[in-house]
């Protein structure tokens, strides 16, 4: 009889605490669905983590929760967010006051599951020591905090009496597990939102400047132009298959990442490159004089001879040219141009615009 009623108080016992992990759960599960929803309306990452740190810091609850996080090289370890208690180990900055070597070691050993670490015993938190002593703790569970590149780039921990801390381990390894998922996904969403916003405004093959993000550039580059009384060309590039159209949808995706490479060299880092279409490509750059885009054109033209040997046979390259403040409005400047590749040749080389004639260099452009 006597091991019966043992019996049932053990398992009474074990039902308050399976009571206990499931109220947990549900408590975490109700605070993730809030974070979930938070991360969807673009909430920043630190406003996160310092939410996670306010929801899973329960009052009077002995175990304090914060973020660490250091850079690529494994240095400059800060605490991005935590409670009041935690925040005594940083500077005013939230530079960490000491970084403990058992951090930087599982940081280099890239190692993805928790650890517990006994702290009073474990030399690397010497400094911490006096702290934890004199506000009971002597525990802590630590997660990697990993990015979407699979490299730890910090920590979760939580802080906690040994005590507290066999009787929730549960709960305590749950939350770490949930929020370091949490933190993932904010690396996921910005990497998302990277691409998205490089997909706006570059090429996917060549990297070059989307249409809309050259356009913007170049209508500040106008504008410097008018403040400063400076000159501008535009030079529009169609690469074509010997006979020059408005469109081209035949032209090999490794001719044109050479020619784009050749387009990058011919010009200085301050200037313009865009890629318009799948042939089409207009350079925006400064100038002194109008000889100067002739340069450039010919420079071009006798780099891409260059690597005519890596193209296919029958790709060409048409430029045509215009001029600042010839046109004083973008719109009309990038159809002159685009007009004048349209009326070169089928072979490669130049026409420029210059007051509606097209003319085969700077020569011709005073010949009336």
């Amino acid at each position: 009889m006597d091991n019966l009623h043992e019996r049932i108080s053990t398992l009474e016992t074990e039902l308050t605490l399976l009571k206990k992990q499931k109220s947990d759960f549900e408590e975490i599960q109700a605070h993730c669905q809030k974070m979930m929803m938070q991360l969807t309306q673009g909430a920043s990452q630190i406003s996160l983590l310092n939410e996670m740190v306010e929801c899973f810091q329960k009052a009077g609850q002995p175990s304090h929760f914060c973020f660490v996080s250091c850079d690529k090289g494994g240095g400059n370890w800060r605490i991005d967010a935590g409670s009041d208690l935690v925040n005594e180990l940083a500077t005013p900055s939230k530079m960490m006051v000491s970084v403990p070597a058992e951090l930087c070691y599982l940081q280099s050993e890239a190692s993805f599951d928790i650890h517990e670490v006994d702290l009073l015993e474990n030399n690397s938190w010497t400094v911490w020591q006096p702290w934890l002593s004199q506000h009971n703790l002597d525990s802590c569970l630590l997660k990697p905090i990993i990015n979407t590149n699979n490299h730890v780039v910090g920590f979760a921990i939580i802080f906690t009496h040994s005590s507290y801390l066999n009787e929730q381990r549960y709960t305590l390894e749950l939350m770490l597990n949930s929020v370091c998922s949490l933190i993932l996904m904010t690396f996921s969403r910005d990497k998302m939102e990277e691409e998205l916003l490089n997909s706006t405004y570059e090429d996917e093959l060549t990297g070059l400047m989307q249409p809309k993000r050259f356009n913007s550039n170049f209508s500040i580059m106008m504008k410097d132009a008018r403040r400063y009384f400076q000159r501008l060309a535009l030079i529009s590039v169609n690469i074509h298959s010997g006979q020059v159209s408005w469109r081209n949808h035949d032209i090999d995706d490794s001719d044109i990442l050479e020619l784009a490479k050749v387009m990058r060299s011919s010009i200085r880092e301050n200037d313009l490159i865009g890629r318009f279409s799948q042939s089409e490509f207009v350079m925006g750059i400064r100038i002194r004089n109008l000889e100067d885009a002739e340069t450039v054109a010919v420079k071009l033209l006798s780099q891409i001879n260059l690597i005519r040997s890596k193209l296919s046979e029958n790709t060409r390259v048409s430029l045509g040219i215009s001029f600042y403040p010839e046109h004083s409005n973008y719109e009309p400047m990038f159809l002159a141009a685009t007009n004048a590749a349209k009326n070169n040749g089928n072979e490669d080389g130049f026409k420029i615009e210059y007051h509606g004639r097209y003319c085969g260099s700077t020569a011709d452009l005073y010949d009336f």
